[in-house]
């Protein structure tokens, strides 16, 4: 009879009949691989046999605070021999603290401790107690630490980020990066700081990484489904989130956006049955309201929608999207003169948008006010200084390298006139293309050329475009040799001449 090795001990006990030391080794190797449940399972289980190993106590605390169980790591790190224990002990101390929400408990941890990794604990408590200005002061004396702590670097382009310091951020995740251009905390960030910046297609790249990387992530598969639902990449996203449910469980980032998904495919059923059931996460997100309140709106549901987003206005009275469907909303709902007064906030600036002031028409009409066809009429066209703001912030995106915003804007700027600008045109497709969109940014670009086909950059961008999609190489290396040959000293264009004549 051939006997079978109880499944307890051969799936569990993962250090059935293995030699300490290879199942130490063992750990290691997981722990340098980021799998840091199987590492904890493995040292945990050493410990049992050898609970005077102090390698492997010490590598099971910082499994722990990879996984962020704050608890399981404290409890670990008072086991350490005091005459055995690591230089960082005091900063893996703060770090536990942290993760269990005691800042005071984290600041006197590290007490008089010095270096980038402590004043990033500092940092970091500051902003629990809720003092910036010491947070900031603690990431800036980390910085002249000396030390380029990839983690420090990240947080405070994290806390610049929350500051609306876009550029600020940008410098430190791209030296957080050059330190490490694995660490975890860099990636998210940096997908983080990329999307601000428009470029979704760095952010989906770097919180791919992060995931092949550091599988199973939260932070990363919730950063790159967000992404894929910003690009309207709906069915890649909902097979990632249906994946991380089967891997890391619910979560309620995961939960609002599986709602997102839902709205994508037009199922506000789903949508209102997803954020029904999660009343408690709902109640405390502005984004996840509204889209509660959308749904709501779209099932006939008004008055509960309108319930929703009072309380998203009051809290952030600026929030141009919930004002524009609340008003909608009093709208259907026979309150006119309410939905007057939640637009003016809106429609108050010459650089008002046509989209507002066409609905702040159609309000004053339905309350019956005696200069409704006065407004109407204004509301027709965009006035000029609506419109030059529109594109000077248009332009500011596309220097910035903020492809997504940039679309948003030009697509609304051809959505209020005739269409015909080849400018806007041009700078949609090339945005519309940054961002991947290459077939609908060729469609703008084409556009473009049938309005201004003798301007050498329209050309470049049509014939680049009909290039990188293999529509038509033929034209394409047509179109970009004119355009060389119209603007000899571009050299943007005479790379893509190059690289399109030498492709065939």
């Amino acid at each position: 009879m051939k006997y079978l090795i109880p499944i307890a001990c051969a799936v569990l006990l993962s250090g059935c009949g293995v030699d300490p030391r290879q199942q130490y080794n063992r750990a290691k190797d997981a722990y340098a691989a980021h799998d840091y449940l199987s590492a904890k399972l493995d040292l945990v289980d050493l410990l049992e046999k050898d609970t005077g190993n102090r390698d492997a106590r010490e590598l099971l605390v910082r499994s722990y605070l990879a996984l962020g169980d704050g608890e399981a790591a404290a409890a670990a790190l008072l086991k350490l021999d005091p005459a055995q224990r690591p230089a960082d002990y005091k900063v893996m101390l703060g770090e536990a603290a942290l993760l269990r929400s005691r800042p005071d408990e984290a600041l006197e941890a590290v007490g008089q401790v010095k270096g980038a990794g402590a004043e990033r604990i500092r940092a970091l408590a500051y902003l629990g107690k809720d003092n910036r200005e010491a947070a900031a002061a603690a990431f800036a004396k980390g910085m002249i630490s000396g030390q380029r702590d990839p983690r420090l670097l990240a947080d405070y382009a994290r806390f610049t980020l929350q500051q609306g310091d876009v550029k600020k951020a940008r410098s430190l995740v791209d030296a957080a990066l050059q330190a490490d251009p694995n660490s975890l905390d860099a990636l998210l960030v940096n997908g983080r700081t990329a999307t601000a910046e428009g470029q979704l297609s760095l952010a989906l790249d770097s919180y791919s990484r992060a995931l092949d990387s550091y599988p199973g992530n939260l932070a990363a598969i919730v950063g790159k489904a967000s992404v894929l639902g910003d690009l309207g990449r709906t069915d890649e996203m909902e097979q990632l989130l249906d994946s991380a449910r089967s891997k890391v469980g619910g979560s309620d980032a995961l939960t609002y956006l599986q709602a997102r998904a839902a709205a994508a495919r037009n199922d506000w059923k789903s949508v209102r049955n997803i954020l029904q059931a999660n009343e408690t996460f709902v109640r405390d997100r502005d984004d996840a309201s509204i889209l509660y309140a959308q749904a709501l709106d779209r099932l006939g549901q008004e008055e509960q929608a309108r319930s929703r987003l009072m309380p998203v206005l009051t809290r952030s009275p600026n929030n141009a999207i919930a004002r524009r469907l609340l008003a909608t909303v009093q709208l259907k709902l026979g309150d006119a003169n309410g939905a007057l007064k939640t637009l003016e906030p809106l429609v108050g600036q010459p650089s008002a948008l046509a989209e507002d002031l066409r609905l702040y028409a159609k309000a004053a009409k339905a309350a019956g006010r005696p200069d409704a066809d006065r407004i109407a009429r204004e509301a027709l066209f965009p006035t000029p200084q609506s419109l030059a703001a529109e594109l000077a912030n248009a332009d500011t995106a596309l220097r910035a390298r903020n492809w997504a915003n940039a679309v948003v804007i030009y697509e609304r700027i051809i959505a209020v006139t005739d269409g015909t600008n080849p400018l806007v045109l041009n700078n949609l497709a090339y945005a519309k293309g940054q961002l991947g969109d290459k077939a609908d940014a060729l469609k703008y670009a084409l556009e473009a050329l049938k309005y201004a086909p003798t301007n050498a950059s329209i050309m470049d961008t049509a014939g680049w475009l009909l290039f990188e999609t293999g529509t038509d190489r033929d034209r394409a290396v047509k179109l970009l040799r004119e355009a060389a040959a119209k603007a000899p000293d571009n050299a943007t264009i005479r790379q893509h001449l190059e690289k399109a004549q030498a492709a065939g």
